[in-house]
């Protein structure tokens, strides 16, 4: 596991400038507006900002980590073909540690949302099933379209135009649901089979983002 070592967060972290701390604002206007929030009416509100708002935020670290990859197309170059531990600690690694910081951040959210509706309004576990999922699928998402792209503009204008015809049409258009447009926060079959379709989902595109970055290895 030595490769692991090799990634330098507070580096990484410096390096983004203070597009670091976008998610945390996000996060923390989201903790605000729930501490604030005058009644049980507002949970529809705090979803929205949720599934609208903070989980596509998740994709935020996954794209702008490979900044310089996109600017230098010959970045990975530096990464022999035969290295697969050092392709992984270059990819999925350092996208899945930003992600940890990031779900440690949102689960403070979930569980200011419990404190402000305590069961049985709200459950924590009832919102990590609704919730989680979105988020990482958001941040391998974002992952797997910069390393296609290396254009940090094709994956931010993707996903800004999903979540903005999701959010004025809802479910009208045919294009596959991240959001649950749960608007209580209640578990429901159909969400928890939404949860199971955004991991897999997830996994299959974390996947064939490093098989991206391995095949461009090798030429």
């Amino acid at each position: 596991m030595a490769f692991v070592k090799k990634i330098n967060i507070s580096s990484e972290a410096k390096s983004m400038g203070i597009d670091f701390y976008v998610p945390f604002l996000i996060i923390l206007i989201a903790i605000l507006y729930t501490c604030f929030s005058p009644d049980l009416e507002s949970l529809q509100y705090i979803s929205r900002i949720i599934e609208f708002v903070v989980c596509p935020m998740a994709a935020w670290w996954s794209v702008y980590l490979f900044l310089n990859h996109s600017v230098d197309k010959d970045k990975t170059a530096e990464l022999t073909p035969n290295s697969s531990p050092s392709i992984l600690s270059y990819g999925l690694i350092r996208v899945t540690s930003f992600f940890l910081i990031f779900l440690a951040a949102f689960f403070a959210l979930l569980i200011s949302i419990t404190l402000r509706y305590p069961y049985p309004y709200i459950s924590l576990f009832n919102l990590t099933i609704i919730y989680a999922p979105q988020t990482v699928l958001y941040c391998y998402l974002g992952f797997f379209l910069m390393v296609l792209s290396r254009n940090i503009a094709i994956p931010l204008f993707i996903l800004l135009t999903y979540i903005a015809v999701k959010y004025w049409t809802t479910r009208d258009i045919p294009i596959y649901n991240v959001m649950s447009f749960s608007i209580d926060m209640q578990l429901y079959p159909r969400i928890i089979l939404l949860a199971v379709k955004n991991i897999a989902l997830a996994l299959a595109l974390a996947v064939a983002g490093h098989f991206i970055l391995v095949r461009r290895k090798k030429i």
